[in-house]
């Protein structure tokens, strides 16, 4: 099978090309920026911005089995200040929209879509399945549910579209808003919870979103929503408590009163130098976890890493980062 890996250049795009090249898959890689990773002396490597419909039409036309579509502004808090709505809404959903128009082209009616578990906003029940409303609570998860509308409009054009919603993607290498919990740590410094810490927020390693991909496409591209994540996710003062013991530091978890701490972080977004984007704070003390049974039952995928090694591992990959023992 020839896949096509849109925004193969990210952090869970090079695991799932060397998943699935692996396997004994053909690879192509389509992204904005082409990475000096080894991977690309042996992976075809194409550049396009999803965003720009006349590079994607200058894209090779050779026949591809499956697309894995990846590509995603990343939230960052604090950026952008404005236009934030059209900085989510150009990659996530026109750069879909452009994609899906172009598949005709690559031969192709079988696409992998990986959205996020943002869409669903407030937790209404737990765990979440793939039924739990979807109320997204700004424009990343805005964004990310009305590009899964259109997948699943496609679906009635004949294309065959799988959606993955994962929980927080974690492994080694990955940092985003972990890399500010891992200073306080490497630091020695208190550690801040929003809330008691006594809730579930549950991870999924990116090794087993990798394999997720590859079962999808080698089971025919379901027209299904799979929800990803950990199985048996501890709570967070467990989780963090176990990363700062076996990272031999002195920090101390500090429990914060959870709608005081939203306030105070509400406030700092206001000003611009927020500590969290309100997607990630606003339910940060709700008990987030997700039924990843339709995805075991569907796919035969069953998550092979837990949370507690994955935190470790990533902060271990952190530590031999020259930026992490610079100033704090």
């Amino acid at each position: 099978m020839h896949h096509l890996v849109v925004g193969g250049n990210g952090f869970l795009g090079q695991h799932l090309v060397r998943a699935l090249s692996a396997e004994g898959h053909c690879v192509s890689v389509v992204d904005i920026a082409r990475s000096d990773h080894e991977l690309y002396g042996k992976v075809p490597f194409h550049h396009a911005d999803l965003t720009d419909p006349k590079q994607l039409a200058n894209l090779p036309r050779q026949r591809v089995d499956v697309i894995h579509h990846l590509a995603a502004k990343l939230i960052v808090p604090n950026y952008p200040r404005v236009r934030r709505r059209e900085y989510f809404w150009a990659c996530i959903f026109s750069g879909t929209e452009n994609l899906l128009a172009c598949m005709r082209s690559l031969q192709c009616d079988s696409l992998i879509y990986w959205s996020s578990d943002m869409v669903y906003g407030p937790v209404v029940y737990s765990p979440r399945d793939e039924k739990h409303p979807r109320q997204p609570l700004g424009p990343y998860g805005i964004a990310k549910a009305a590009a899964e509308d259109l997948c699943m409009a496609h679906r009635q054009k004949g294309i065959n579209v799988t959606i993955f919603r994962p929980r927080l993607i974690i492994g080694p290498g990955r940092l985003g808003i972990l890399e500010k919990l891992f200073k306080l740590i490497r630091n020695h410094l208190p550690v801040p919870v929003i809330g008691d810490g006594s809730n579930c927020f549950q991870f999924v390693s990116v090794y087993d979103c990798a394999a997720a991909s590859v079962s999808a496409a080698e089971r025919g591209v379901p027209n299904a929503e799979y929800n990803l994540g950990s199985v048996d996710s501890p709570t967070v003062a467990d989780l963090l408590g176990d990363l700062i013991r076996r990272a031999n530091s002195r920090s101390k978890l500090i429990r914060t009163p959870g709608s005081m701490a939203k306030t105070a972080l509400r406030a700092l977004n206001g000003l611009g130098i927020g500590l969290m984007d309100p997607e990630q704070f606003e339910i940060a003390d709700q008990e987030v976890r997700l039924d990843v049974s339709a995805a075991q039952r569907d796919l035969h995928w069953h998550p092979r890493y837990d949370d507690r090694n994955m935190m470790v591992a990533a902060y271990e990959a952190y530590l031999k980062r020259p930026s992490a023992w610079g100033a704090t």
